[in-house]
């Protein structure tokens, strides 16, 4: 390599030698990319399989994330979603349990929490050579007041014909603009006002 004397030694590009748990990159940047399994429907169409998607849905992950995890293009995971029911309806169901569940825990946050706390605390003490174990118990009621921006939140949802966020105020009747303003006689009558003064 020969230096330029504008822009000096160029840059040395070194090969990449890929591991065979590799495949070829999609860009230089890129080096360390995965091997995509070749998943087909065909072979990823089994109970066993569905129910690891409906527990990834339970446990919240995106559509991206459930791609990835199979091996697949996102864009092939949309395929898979509108062509076979089954895969649509292993996304829909835990999706909609989640829903239910967040719907759920807005509304008692929403109306205020009572719950009782059992704690139980274990001491040993060592008392003339001996390990002497006590255990004290405690109930308590712990009370969260109700959250209003939750209750606001949840009623804005639910009941959005009621609690709209914005009004809408309809105003009837006529309305008349006079557009022949006498101009030239309201400035005459101001000059002679400002000559009085």
């Amino acid at each position: 390599m020969t230096a330029n004397k504008i822009r000096g030694t160029p840059i040395r590009r070194e090969k990449i030698f890929l591991n065979k748990n590799n495949t070829r990159p999609n860009s230089a940047r890129k080096i360390k990319t995965k091997k995509r399994r070749a998943v087909t429907w065909a072979k990823f169409n089994t109970a066993k399989n569905m129910m690891i998607v409906q527990s990834m849905c339970r446990k919240g992950w995106t559509n991206n994330e459930i791609a990835d995890y199979i091996g697949i293009s996102l864009s092939t995971f949309y395929k898979w979603q509108s062509e076979h029911v089954e895969f649509s309806e292993a996304l829909k169901e835990p999706k909609e349990y989640c829903i239910a569940r967040v719907e759920n825990a807005l509304l008692t946050r929403a109306l205020g929490i009572e719950k009782k706390i059992h704690e139980s605390e274990t001491v040993t003490v060592e008392k003339d050579g001996k390990k002497v174990t006590t255990t004290t118990e405690k109930n308590s009621l712990c009370y969260y007041p109700p959250d209003t921006r939750a209750g606001i939140f949840y009623l804005t949802n639910r009941a959005g014909s009621d609690w709209k966020q914005k009004q809408q105020t309809e105003v009837t009747g006529n309305l008349s603009i006079d557009a022949a303003v006498n101009t030239e006689g309201r400035l005459k009558a101001a000059m002679e006002r400002k000559k009085k003064e």
